[in-house]
C-alpha cells in the first residue's frame, strides 16, 4: 500500500525557505528563521481547523515591524491604511479565530512580530482593501501595494498559502504541500489545440487596422494565449478558494455541431447564440487594438505580452478590469452543479450541464509530464464522479477539453492526447 505521510509545521517551513531561496532571494533578509516560521505555520494550522460560530476562520497575516510600514502610519493617501493596537495580544489559534472577522480575508491583514523575548504578538491590522485580489489576478505590472513580507493566508481547513507580498511561495493542504502536479498551460499540446482562435483574433485585427497608421506594429502569437490562459487560471483559482467545485468544459465546434451532442450533455441553461455570448472575444479584440496602438507609439515592430505588462494607459486598465470580472463570471458559472461549458472561443455555450452516456471508462491515464510522453496506468473508478463524468465526455467526444475542480482542491485536465485518455494534475 502506498501511504503518503503528512508533512508537519517544520518541514513546511524548510520548504518555504529553499523556495523563498529561489523566488526572492534579493528579500532573503527580510524572512522569519525557520524555527519562527514553522511555529507561525503551527498556529495558522490550528486556527484554520476552528470555527467562530458557525463560520470557518479565514484570514491573512503578514509578519512584519511596525517600521515596515512607516510610510502607511503617515501617508493619507496610501492605498493600504496601518493600525496598531495600544495592547498588542498574544498570536494564538484562539486569537486569530477571534480577530479573523475583524480583519476580513479579503479586505485586511493580521500584523504580527516577533517581542525581543521571541513570542509572536499581534501588534495591529493591515488594511488592504479587495484592490488585492484584482493584483494577484492582473497581468499588469502595478506599484506595490504590500512590503515582500511573508504573508500566510488561511484558506480553510488545513488549507495555509504562504507568500511574499502578493507572490505566492508555497501551499499546504490536508497536511501535504502541494508538489505533484504541473502546469498544463506551458505545455505544447494545449494552446495548439486553440492555435485557429488565435490566428483568426490576429487576422481580424490585421483586416481591421489596415488602413490605419499603426497597422506595421504586429502582435505577438504568444499575446494571445497568455491573456486567454491568465483569464482561466483566475478562474480556477476562484472555483478553489471557493471549495465548491466545478468543471469547464470546452468543446470544439466539430463537436457542438454533431446532432447527438445532446447525448452527452443534458444542460440546467443554455444560452441564445448571439453577440452576448462573445464577450470574451469583444474583449481581447479591444485590449488588442490598443495594444498595438501604444506598441506603434513606442516604435515596437511588434508587441509581446510582456510589453503589454508594461503598459500604462487608462483605457487598457479598464479593459484589464473587464477580463477580471470576466473571470469572476465564469467562476460563478462554475459554482453551480454540472459543468459550465464553452467552445474555444471562449463563447459561452451553458452551464450546470450534466454529463450523460453510460458508457463506463475502466482506466485513464495519468501524465508523468507535460506533454504525456510517460503516463502511468490508474483505475478510473479510484476518481471521483465528478471527475468520472469528465472521463466519460472526452471518451465520448475526443476533441473535448475538461478541467475538473474538487472540493479539496485538487485540478485536473483531461484531453485524449496521442490516442489516450490523460488526465493532468495541475500546480500553477
Amino acid at each position: 500500500m502506498n501511504r503518503t505521510p503528512s508533512n508537519y509545521p517544520s518541514e513546511i517551513a524548510e520548504a518555504v525557505c529553499q523556495r523563498w531561496a529561489t523566488a526572492c532571494p534579493q528579500h532573503a533578509h527580510i524572512l522569519p528563521v525557520k524555527e519562527d516560521i514553522a511555529h507561525l505555520l503551527d498556529v495558522m494550522y490550528q486556527a484554520s481547523l476552528l470555527r467562530e460560530e458557525t463560520e470557518p476562520v479565514l484570514c491573512r497575516m503578514v509578519i512584519g515591524e511596525p517600521s515596515d510600514f512607516e510610510l502607511e502610519l503617515h501617508n493619507g493617501a496610501s492605498p493600504i491604511h496601518v493600525l496598531r493596537f495600544d495592547e498588542p495580544c498574544e498570536l494564538s489559534p484562539h486569537q486569530i479565530r477571534k480577530l479573523a472577522a475583524a480583519a476580513g480575508y479579503y479586505r485586511s491583514l493580521l500584523a504580527v512580530r516577533f517581542d525581543s523575548e521571541g513570542n509572536s504578538i499581534i501588534w495591529g491590522i493591515v488594511t488592504t482593501g479587495t484592490d488585492w485580489v484584482n493584483r494577484v489576478d492582473s497581468a499588469m505590472e502595478q506599484s506595490r501595494a504590500l512590503p515582500p513580507n511573508l504573508v500566510l493566508h488561511c484558506l480553510g481547513p488545513g488549507h495555509v498559502i504562504a507568500s511574499s507580498g502578493y507572490l505566492r511561495i508555497l501551499e499546504s493542504s490536508g497536511g501535504r504541500i502541494l508538489t505533484e502536479g504541473f502546469d498544463p498551460f506551458r505545455a505544447k499540446w494545449l494552446p495548439q489545440r486553440f492555435g485557429h482562435v488565435r490566428t483568426e483574433l490576429l487576422e481580424i485585427i490585421d483586416r481591421e487596422v489596415a488602413d490605419l497608421d499603426h497597422a506595421s506594429t504586429k502582435m505577438c502569437d504568444d499575446f494571445v494565449r497568455d491573456l486567454a490562459q491568465g483569464v482561466v487560471r483566475r478562474t480556477l483559482r476562484l472555483v478553489r478558494n471557493r471549495q465548491h467545485g466545478g468543471m469547464l468544459v470546452y468543446l470544439s465546434d466539430e463537436s457542438l455541431r454533431k446532432p447527438d451532442i445532446s447525448r452527452w450533455l443534458r444542460f440546467r441553461v443554455r444560452f441564445t447564440e448571439d453577440d452576448s455570448t462573445q464577450r470574451f472575444q469583444r474583449l481581447m479584440l479591444r485590449v488588442i487594438h490598443r495594444a498595438r496602438q501604444i506598441g506603434h507609439e513606442q516604435s515596437l515592430s511588434k508587441v509581446t505580452y510582456r510589453d503589454y505588462r508594461r503598459m500604462r494607459d487608462s483605457e487598457l486598465a479598464e479593459l484589464e478590469e473587464s477580463l477580471i470580472d470576466f473571470g469572476h463570471f465564469l467562476a460563478d458559472l462554475m459554482s453551480v452543479d454540472g459543468a459550465l461549458v464553452l467552445d474555444r472561443n471562449f463563447r459561452l455555450i451553458g452551464f450546470g450541464a450534466e454529463i450523460l452516456g453510460d458508457t463506463p471508462v475502466h482506466t485513464i491515464h495519468r501524465a508523468k509530464d507535460l506533454e504525456a510522453a510517460e503516463t502511468i496506468h490508474e483505475r478510473a473508478d479510484a476518481s471521483g464522479t465528478r471527475h468520472r463524468s469528465a472521463y466519460r465526455l472526452v471518451t465520448g467526444l475526443p476533441d473535448t477539453i475538461a478541467i475538473v475542480v474538487s472540493q479539496d482542491g485538487d485540478v485536473r485536465f483531461v484531453a485524449h492526447h496521442q490516442n489516450r485518455l490523460t488526465y493532468w494534475p495541475y500546480l500553477p
